[in-house]
């Protein structure tokens, strides 16, 4: 699970919501959304998010992202559900499959990795080309 940040569409608030999550080996996020969202309506306006995936009490591990979400063309969108199904997520095929679901892969812009387990944290930042 991670928690996303779009920007409102007619305010540009920040709005946030939890949401399942896969990931390609190319460190893309791919996440679902049902049209009727205040989130599908925010990225049809604006494609700039910010996710926080992470924390345990346990394992004291972040990841911060930020990218550029775009819908999956329904082309592609098997490919994408395969994913999410192979993955252990509270995404059922029943729900992947409603027709009200759409799905979005974000391409990162920048990356952050905090590992605070050991007695000095490991923290790395990477920034990616945006075009």
């Amino acid at each position: 699970m991670a928690t996303i940040s779009t920007l409102a569409a007619h305010s540009s608030q920040p709005e946030s919501a939890l949401i399942a999550f896969t990931q390609t080996s190319d460190l893309e996020i791919i996440f679902e959304t049902f049209v009727d969202t205040r989130k599908w309506n925010n990225l049809r306006e604006n494609a700039h998010v910010a996710l926080v995936v992470g924390w345990d009490i346990r394992k004291h591990i972040t990841l911060q992202y930020e990218g550029l979400a775009s819908p999956i063309p329904e082309s592609e969108t098997e490919q994408y559900i395969q994913l999410f199904l192979a993955k252990d997520t509270p995404c059922t095929e029943k729900f992947l499959r409603d027709p009200r679901v759409r799905l979005f892969k974000v391409s990162p812009t920048w990356i952050r990795y905090s590992d605070y387990t050991a007695d000095f944290p490991t923290i790395i930042e990477k920034e990616f080309s945006k075009s």
